[in-house]
């Protein structure tokens, strides 16, 4: 039996534009369109006297909308000392038993 037609096994195929998509974290073009809408239409209705009126006329949703953006902007600010991780400690005591 003659071994010689077995091929070597080649590393997989990459192909030459791979990895050249979207940057990380850029916005996809309907997105950034339908952010601006949304910006015109609210400039367009008064803005933050708009978000004022509506916090004392629909307080659930108000609250809701303050709900889904206050955690990514709270997220992306804490950091601890040198812009590291949080350091917290947690102390415990019991009273004495008398």
């Amino acid at each position: 039996m003659n071994d010689s037609k077995i091929e070597k096994p080649t590393a997989k195929r990459i192909p030459p534009r791979a990895g050249m998509g979207r940057p990380k974290g850029s916005v996809n073009k309907s997105t950034a369109a339908i952010k601006d809408m949304l910006l015109a239409s609210l400039d367009e209705v008064g803005g933050q006297n708009y978000f004022k009126q509506q916090a004392l006329d629909n307080p659930n949703a108000y609250m809701a909308l303050i709900g889904k953006i206050i955690p990514a902007e709270v997220k992306n600010q804490i950091t601890g000392a040198d812009g590291g991780p949080v350091q917290h400690s947690v102390k415990v005591s019991f009273g004495n038993d008398s």
